[in-house]
């Protein structure tokens, strides 16, 4: 959940606070090099963090109603502030959302029926402790709709959790069993012989409302990762950090039938890696997906399924990319798989095979942009499958969107996305956003490389205009994404007359499986050439890139680890005229300084083994090939140094970032360092744009 939090701004010269951010008068324009105004696409960083976010969501079991939580941020002070909404939902006639009130930001929402929902959220009466409360929704589909209303909350029962922190709950109707994921580790003091999981039965007799807290025995170290439930029946993925190695990121599939929930039953084999997105249809299948390696949290994964008697991998014909989720149909007779392609995240079409089925190709239903969770709520009259989804896109912020196609046609001409929300409408309403310019190559290996370039002027004009390149991390991964960003948005940039250059190089996914293993034990080779061809791609098509004027921003480990290439081969990226890059400035945000250390410090010991291998000394291990620190006295380019914290899989740890603004403060670069909560928005662009301006 995102909270605020204190900061420390240290600069070069002195330790001091940072000045107010006073920005630029521009009517939606910036300043051009001649002093005069000209027109810029974009949106000022200060409306792109303001706009509401979905913070979490559920549906009712019909489909046609949910709870909404957005999560808005105070520009002033980064201070978050949640509130539930309630949605009515027609997809044929739009039902305005209802502004409930303000709610707590780690209450967790499920409906019981179609107009009953239960929250649980903390107690005021003592620690460790949470209440569970009961609202009945009072809405209308049909024309002309009302906006929803809930009854005032009603307190069903005060449940004793301890430490463990509730971090998911799902309903199952037929047994009435509310299913409740705990956080945490281990048992505790207050929570006696609790587990990981918790289980609440819901009963009502003559109007009077009864839960009972039900006994699961499960091992009290398991850490639950992900849910999944249907009317009977839970299934769960775990794993056991105390057996599980550092290097490893195995995890195991568990069912539990909540007709009699004594004790859970492994379904997967635990021979291959990590198991993501468990799902059970309506009629007691299940399907996973499954990581092929041990220890490659990026890497390839297979959907699994399982009928009741051994598990068996499900073959494709014809498609190599990887899912992230798996989502039954709810008669059961279709999967969807929400599955990264090149920019977009879409969900892909299959029927549902049984053991005997030969291979199928999934199919793709349209869709603009990333979808970022999503439910199937049914088959419609006409034969469409509906599904009901949080959806955003480089010009459009997280919204409710029906996702609608018939799987018995080419749905390239038989589908449908239609908008039920419209939280961000205030701010982007009328606005020129900018999706970019698409741009690809063939690099060394053969393989496509694309990105994308966005100008800050409509008119494409010749004038010279400043570029920022934009290196994407997690470990080297996911990639640019046609999706809304708080932080790293294109828009905010361009408002302010950049241009902003994004590059997907060899090892990001969305672009199969061959693509995204090419980048292992390459980070400062052929990853590097991509993204040095990418910038010289972009300077040949926009000839008013100036490439006298280019900063480089990089986040997490794989997008930082290339800022501090770029310090120390500054000269090994040219313009199309042949000219060297001039770098103006860097910013890297939770980076990576020497793969070796990242090694040594990191809480995800497996990325990084997975990325670069075994640890060695060797002069032609990876480890030494492409350590940026073995170049730092080449270090010169004025650097802006920002950590948030983490220190998992997607992030260069904190003493990392420390270490790195030593070597610049040791070479006399100028250089400074931000150390925040990941969540603060405005002081993190106050720096980022104050720094910018500085150059």
């Amino acid at each position: 959940m995102r909270t605020s939090a204190s900061f420390l701004i240290v600069f070069a010269a002195a330790i001091s606070l940072a000045a107010p951010y006073q920005q630029k008068t521009f009517n939606n324009g910036a300043l051009s090099s001649s002093g005069a105004f000209s027109e810029n696409t974009g949106l000022p960083w200060q409306d792109v963090v303001s706009i509401p976010i979905i913070d979490t969501w559920t549906l009712n079991p019909a489909g046609d109603a949910s709870v909404i939580r957005t999560a808005t941020i105070d520009v002033e002070t980064d201070i978050p502030s949640y509130d539930l909404h309630l949605l009515a939902i027609n997809a044929q006639y739009t039902v305005p959302t209802a502004l409930h009130g303000p709610t707590h930001p780690a209450a967790l929402y499920s409906f019981i029926t179609n107009d009953i929902f239960v929250t649980l959220l903390p107690s005021q009466s003592s620690f460790g402790s949470w209440d569970l409360t009961l609202q009945v929704l009072n809405y209308t589909t049909l024309p002309p709709a009302w906006a929803p209303t809930a009854s005032e909350p009603t307190i069903l029962k005060t449940v004793r959790l301890g430490n463990r922190r509730p971090e998911s709950m799902l309903y199952s109707a037929g047994p009435k069993i509310l299913s409740i994921v705990l956080g945490g580790g281990s048992k505790d003091e207050f929570a006696g012989s609790l587990g990981p999981l918790t289980l609440l039965s819901i009963s009502k007799l003559d109007e009077v409302w009864t839960v009972e807290q039900l006994t699961v025995f499960l091992e009290n170290d398991l850490i639950i990762d992900e849910l999944a439930a249907n009317d009977s029946a839970i299934a769960f993925t775990a794993h056991k950090p105390v057996i599980r190695p550092n290097n490893a990121t195995r995890s195991i599939l568990y069912f539990l039938d909540l007709f009699s929930p004594s004790f859970a039953v492994q379904i997967s084999s635990g021979s291959f890696g990590a198991v993501f997105s468990p799902a059970l249809s309506s009629n007691g299948q299940i399907a996973w997906l499954e990581q092929r390696d041990n220890g490659n949290w990026g890497g390839r994964k297979d959907l699994w399924m399982y009928d009741g008697h051994t598990p068996w991998k499900v073959p494709f014909k014809d498609w190599d990319l990887s899912p992230s989720r798996v989502i039954f149909s709810e008669n059961s007779e279709a999967l969807n798989l929400l599955t990264l392609n090149d920019q977009d995240t879409s969900l892909f079409h299959i029927w549902t095979p049984t053991r005997s089925s030969p291979p199928s190709t999934p199919v793709r239903i349209p869709s603009n942009g990333t979808i970022h969770s999503v439910y199937h709520v049914g088959i419609t009259p006409l034969d469409h499958s509906h599904l009901i989804g949080v959806m955003s896109s480089l010009t459009s912020a997280h919204e409710l969107w029906v996702i609608s196609h018939s799987p018995h046609d080419d749905p390239t001409y038989n589908y449908e996305n239609i908008r039920l929300t419209y939280f961000s409408e205030p701010v982007l309403q009328g606005r020129q956003l900018n999706a970019g310019e698409s741009i690809e190559f063939v690099n060394e290996l053969g393989l496509t490389v694309k990105g994308k370039v966005f100008l800050p002027s409509k008119n494409k004009s010749q004038e010279k205009v400043p570029v920022v390149l934009l290196l994407h991390g997690d470990g080297n991964s996911e990639g640019w994404r046609n999706q809304w960003m708080q932080y790293w948005n294109q828009n905010a940039l361009t408002s302010e007359g950049y241009a902003v250059v994004t590059i997907n190089p060899t090892g990001s996914e969305g672009y199969g499986n061959y693509f995204a293993q090419s980048g292992r034990f390459n980070w400062g080779n052929q990853t590097i050439n991509d993204i040095s061809r990418g910038l010289f791609h972009s300077f040949n098509l926009f000839p008013n890139l100036n490439n006298t004027s280019v900063t480089a921003m990089g986040y997490g480990a794989y997008g930082g680890f290339v800022i501090h290439w770029i310090q120390g081969h500054s000269t090994a990226f040219v313009a199309s005229n042949g000219e060297p890059v001039r770098w103006k400035g860097l910013v890297v945000h939770d980076g990576v300084l020497s793969p070796r250390w990242w090694a040594a410090e990191t809480s995800c010991p497996a990325k990084v083994e997975w990325e670069f291998g075994e640890v060695s000394y060797d002069d032609e291990s990876p480890f030494s090939l492409w350590d940026p620190e073995r170049s730092s006295r080449e270090w010169a380019i004025p650097e802006l140094v920002i950590h948030d914290g983490r220190n998992d899989c997607d992030a260069g740890p904190l003493s990392q970032s420390y270490a790195s603004f030593a070597l610049l403060q040791s070479r006399g670069v100028n250089s400074e360092i931000l150390v925040s909560d990941r969540w603060a928005f405005s002081k993190w662009h106050r720096a980022i744009f104050d720094f910018l301006e500085s150059l």
